[in-house]
């Protein structure tokens, strides 16, 4: 019943049928109402032995270590209102993530997850789809017109509800949808690529009508390591390391071509890093980030927006929910490639296509304030259930999860790095700005 009503509220958050379809349901806290039944249900499982606490798990006690950076990133400063309006929200994302890694406990949860994805996307697609052939997707909305660079007329962006609600924040989750089209059926073969296929085409077609330039960074992002990953296994490694070096490097040295209003952003980063400099342990305050920044601007890139506001203390707990996934994503997929249970094949497909999803996501991010979003978390809490379940066709004595390998050490050391390429990456755009 938990995952059942724990799929209910992921459908809902893309879906979003209080702002277009029912209306009369705005304002209503459907999604606070749901999760509240969900607790109860996880009760009533844990009572009768049905859930397993993964005690051994760091995701676990990361997410709510996550909630009590974003209290103290206003406890710091003593503010009071600000620690009122912050923990509602922080609760409800972290809270949810939680629970949604606590029911994910075996392979056909995790498959009836990428199918709402997909699902949910394709449907978000096809209203992209309709407001660029007759003007207006469902409910009657229409899209935006925009100049764009290197574009002569307006372009038509298509868009939808909620958080979705930007040709950006579409554009990113229909990438991030792509992977999983390819891991719906159970068995690899003909028809599951077909499916793939299909999905893919009418996900990509709804990523062009969004005219996003950083979902077509996901875009390239998740073709790319979906490449990687029908290579021969033995290069996945290297071939990954490399893809991520030429990322990272063409993000600033590609910035030289961008206009003006792409050169802003690099702007309210570096406003960003003098705000983190004066409160780098806290951060600035949860939500308090436009409050910084020159007319009140967002951020546009979830790394800088997060340590912003939750200074280095609440940045590990992020930064550590994504590596700790993706190692535990890259360990199974490397033990599960000659297993020979149906399902542990299956997931060994889902490992993969899980990190090019969450890469894609993360790339896109990179130009994009979505650093407390509820797919984000959806996402850490599906590759943090992957080492789980893969244990299960492993032999007793062999563990996917490394806490001090990938908590201690990695995550430190790549928060820290983050943080310092971004502050070198505004320094070489700002170079050839000015050039």
């Amino acid at each position: 019943m938990s995952f059942f009503l724990s799929s209910l509220f992921v459908f809902m958050v893309f879906w979003r049928p209080q702002e277009w379809l029912v209306p009369q349901l705005f304002g209503i806290p459907l999604l606070q109402g749901l999760v509240y039944v969900i607790i109860l249900a996880l009760l009533l499982e844990y009572n009768t032995g049905q859930l397993r606490f993964p005690s051994e798990c760091p995701q676990a006690y990361l997410i709510v270590g996550l909630f009590f950076a974003v209290a103290m990133s206003h406890v710091a400063h003593f503010y009071f209102a600000g620690l009122m309006n912050a923990l509602p929200v922080a609760f409800r994302i972290c809270f949810f993530s939680l629970i949604l890694f606590l029911v994910l406990d075996r392979p056909s949860r995790l498959r009836t997850m990428a199918g709402i994805f997909v699902f949910m996307a394709s449907f978000m697609a096809i209203h992209a789809l309709l407001q660029q052939h007759r003007g207006y997707g469902f409910g009657g909305q229409g899209p935006i017109l925009q100049r764009r660079p290197g574009m002569d007329e307006l372009a038509v962006r298509s868009l939808f509800y909620g958080i979705f609600g930007d040709p950006n924040d579409l554009g990113q989750l229909l990438c991030t949808a792509i992977p999983f089209s390819f891991c719906l059926t159970r068995r690899k073969g003909v028809f599951s690529l077909v499916i793939g296929a299909a999905f893919s085409y009418l996900l990509v077609l709804g990523v062009i009508a969004t005219v996003s330039r950083g979902a077509y960074v996901a875009l390239a992002t998740v073709w790319a390591v979906m490449f990687v990953l029908v290579l021969p296994a033995r290069w996945f490694p290297y071939l990954m390391v490399g893809l991520m070096v030429a990322g990272l490097a063409a993000i600033p040295l590609g910035t030289g071509y961008l206009e003006g209003s792409a050169y802003d952003r690099v702007d309210f980063w570096g406003q960003a890093n003098w705000a983190f400099r004066q409160y780098p342990l806290f951060g600035v305050g949860f939500g308090m980030f436009a409050d910084y920044i020159a007319g009140g601007r967002a951020a546009h890139n979830a790394f800088v927006l997060c340590y912003t506001e939750l200074g280095l203390f609440g940045y590990w707990f992020w930064f550590a929910l994504l590596v700790t996934g993706i190692m535990g994503c890259v360990r199974a997929r490397d033990e599960l490639e000659n297993a020979e249970d149906e399902d542990a094949r299956w997931l060994y497909r889902f490992s993969g296509l899980s990190l090019a999803a969450m890469l894609g996501f993360c790339s896109s991010s990179y130009f994009l304030s979505r650093a407390f979003v509820f797919p984000m978390f959806f996402l850490f809490a599906m590759l943090g259930a992957v080492p789980v379940i893969a244990r299960n066709y492993l032999p007793e004595d062999k563990s996917l999860l490394k806490p001090q390998l990938d908590v201690y050490v990695l995550s430190t050391a790549g928060s820290l790095l983050s943080i310092v390429y971004v502050y070198i990456s505004i320094l070489v755009i700002n170079r050839i700005w000015h050039f």
